[in-house]
């Protein structure tokens, strides 16, 4: 895995890319792009052109970054570690902005992505779940307050990147 990636790019599988059964697989490919494929009875056209346009720009400027970990790991099951939380949460249209399928609420060792209603099944909800807690629970990618905190190095060296969210920010 590269350590610096320039793009996820979030795909309805037209293609047979997922085996049978499965809603959504990443794939790391050459250039420091990760695909993400979507399974096209799970999820609208409007929210993988939404995840698109907000990734662009989370990952093109560095605000969350791969962990030095080595290719094929996002696939693996979770290993608990609790790096970070990230998850999808379906929420009425009523509450959303409008034309907008997906808006990431984040703050330092968190991100929820607010997907409005009908945008994705709860089965799509429930396996992208399953993926976030992988690459940002077990730290395969990290969440980049570097203003705050610095640049992270794959040595480990440098202030830690994220608090754990089952502690205090402050004490």
């Amino acid at each position: 895995m590269s350590d610096q990636y320039t793009s996820t790019v979030y795909h309805i599988d037209q293609f047979g890319q997922l085996p049978s059964g499965e809603l959504l697989r990443a794939k790391d490919r050459p250039g420091g792009i990760v695909d993400v494929y979507l399974h096209p009875l799970h999820v609208r056209t409007e929210l993988v052109w939404d995840l698109n346009w907000v990734t662009r720009h989370q990952v093109g400027n560095g605000l969350w970054r791969p962990g030095w970990v080595e290719t094929g790991h996002m696939n693996e099951p979770a290993e608990g570690l609790g790096v970070a939380a990230s998850r999808w949460e379906i929420v009425p249209a009523a509450v959303m902005p409008q034309r907008r399928t997906v808006m990431p609420v984040e703050e330092e060792g968190s991100v929820a992505w607010l997907i409005r209603e009908g945008s994705c099944t709860r089965d799509m909800r429930d396996a992208m779940n399953a993926l976030l807690d992988r690459i940002a629970g077990d730290g395969l990618w990290l969440q980049c307050w570097y203003e705050r905190r610095g640049w992270p190095t794959p040595e480990g060296s440098g202030s830690p990147l994220l608090t754990p969210p089952a502690l205090p920010l402050s004490v």
